[in-house]
């Protein structure tokens, strides 16, 4: 079974939570500022009501400004690109191109890459794949033999991250083919044989 990824949190909905968690120490600060300024009166029996007068001008003012900071803050996220998933293309030509740049070693990792790969390229890993090989490959000239090594390192390990993804998938698609074949076996007489 595949885990998907955490989807982020969305800005206007941190920026939210920030107001609903500081509105009480806001008002208490303001309440405080105004005490220490001398506007409060001295007897409980007339603060409470000097209080709640406090608040008829400090709660619209927060909200407005939370209100505001919300509103900036989906804008924010609506301009956020969508994270793109790798074209289908993209990891054949890099495979092609990254050949014969990283030595052997590196080789025989993109060989492997190559037959573990799904078709679509879909995948974190492939991604994941995509961007070690355009930064291992950003520097020009002949490549340095510690990057050839540490490119094949690297390859290495996303090889086996990706058989450790396609055997996941290899494993459910088969459990389901035996739930399938237990469920619906000829012979049967048409009963449920689970």
């Amino acid at each position: 079974m595949t885990v998907a990824a955490p989807k982020p949190v969305r800005r206007a909905r941190l920026v939210a939570g920030i107001a609903l968690h500081f509105l009480a120490p806001a008002y208490g600060a303001v309440l405080v500022a105004d005490a220490a300024l001398g506007h409060a009166p001295h007897s409980w029996a007339t603060w409470l009501p000097h209080a709640l007068a406090l608040g008829g001008w400090f709660l619209p003012a927060y909200g407005g400004t939370a209100m505001l900071a919300c509103g900036v803050a989906a804008l924010a996220d609506r301009r956020r690109p969508a994270p793109a998933l790798p074209d289908a293309h993209a990891l054949p030509l890099a495979l092609h191109a990254a050949r014969g740049r990283f030595g052997p070693d590196a080789d025989a990792q993109l060989d492997r890459i190559a037959a573990l790969a799904a078709p679509d390229g879909a995948s974190p890993v492939v991604a994941d794949i995509l961007r070690l090989l355009a930064a291992s490959g950003a520097a020009p000239g002949p490549v340095d033999p510690a990057i050839q090594q540490q490119t094949a390192r690297a390859l290495g390990v996303l090889a086996d991250a990706l058989a450790e993804e396609g055997g996941a998938a290899r494993d459910q698609a088969l459990v389901v083919a035996r739930y399938i074949d237990l469920k619906y076996r000829q012979g049967q007489g048409g009963e449920d044989t689970l």
